[in-house]
């Protein structure tokens, strides 16, 4: 199955944020290691990478979408990841918690 092309155009739907000032180190620290920004979870957590076959990846975008627009991929891994565990009695937490509240 070949993949769609992206419209030639895609007018006025698509738009860029502006890119975030650099922030730059003081001199008296430039011979330390550069300041590497993470966002909070990146740095509670550790980076796994997962290769799927590109229809099987294909299947579980489209089950996320018939699920609501809420609903990403990487939540359905990781639900299948946490009842793995819990049939095999590991024991987690393998979720790292967000800081902060989700909107409903």
């Amino acid at each position: 199955m070949a993949k769609p092309h992206p419209p030639a155009s895609y007018g006025a739907t698509v738009r860029l944020r502006a890119p975030e000032p650099e922030i730059e180190a003081p001199l008296e620290s430039m011979d330390a290691d550069p300041v590497v920004r993470r966002r909070p979870m990146e740095s509670r957590s550790d980076p796994t990478v997962l290769y799927l076959h590109p229809d099987g990846k294909y299947e579980l975008k489209r089950f996320a979408l018939a699920q609501g627009p809420k609903v990403k991929v990487h939540d359905l891994l990781m639900e299948a990841v946490e009842e793995w565990a819990t049939r095999r009695g590991l024991q987690g937490p393998f979720r790292v918690p967000s800081e902060r509240q989700r909107k409903q």
